[in-house]
């Protein structure tokens, strides 16, 4: 699902599936599903982002290298129908580059209805690998370390040198026993040759001299981050 989903209070109910795609060099499109699962009509927009990361925040810039099909229609209530996403430029050279698919429920324009709507926002990763004719899809290589912020919260710091992103998630420190949940769930990405920051919400002295381990790329198992010394 990417970046979260907003709330809704309206009636309409937008699903949305799968929640990432990736398009290989030998292909030149794929889709998403959009369900509405609700009782009423709702209106739906699609936009393609550019999806980059600079100084250790995600960045989104309108792009036509991405087509999506049709950028706008209605769906009826418990209808179900295809948005293709279509390669409208050559694969790219060396790493693989993501993009964005936003799709939103608009708001309905119903007199009857007072106050606030709410409306749902899916922020859908897609990826473009690069046409270097490898059998397997590029990986990334990790390296984390861990810093502490003004406030002396522990900040976790992920460096990716491979040439595919990297999903992190259910961030925990290994220990003796069960491993202890640091995140569970959707951390975040860390894009080809980037560096992405999160805080821990915790001391950095709670953290520091333990393994970190998470999961990465969907993988069924948590695995070691490998950890870099801090600076002292």
């Amino acid at each position: 699902m990417g970046w979260g989903v907003a709330g809704a209070t309206s009636a309409a109910s937008l699903q949305l599936a799968p929640t990432s795609i990736t398009l290989h060099a030998g292909q030149q499109a794929d889709g998403l599903w959009l369900t509405n699962s609700g009782s009423a009509p709702m209106q739906v927009q699609a936009r393609v982002y550019r999806w980059t990361q600079r100084e250790g925040r995600d960045e989104l810039q309108p792009t036509d290298d991405l087509l999506v099909s049709p950028p706008m229609r209605g769906l009826a209530a418990g209808e179900k129908q295809l948005l293709r996403v279509v390669r409208a430029v050559p694969p790219p050279a060396g790493s693989e580059v993501g993009y964005r698919v936003i799709v939103d429920e608009l708001p309905s324009f119903d007199p009857a209805k007072t106050g606030t709507q709410f409306v749902l926002r899916y922020s859908v990763p897609i990826f473009l690998t690069p046409n270097d004719g490898r059998d397997k899809p590029p990986a990334p290589r990790l390296q984390a370390r861990l810093s502490a912020n003004a406030q002396g919260e522990a900040v976790l710091e992920v460096s990716n040198s491979g040439e595919g992103h990297a999903q992190i998630a259910d961030l925990a420190l290994a220990g003796s026993g069960a491993p202890q949940a640091l995140q569970d769930g959707l951390l975040g990405y860390v894009l080809p040759g980037q560096t992405m920051r999160w805080p821990l919400g915790k001391a950095l002295r709670e953290v520091e001299g333990s393994p970190l381990l998470a999961r990465i790329n969907g993988e069924p198992a948590q695995r070691p981050l490998p950890l870099a010394a801090a600076p002292r």
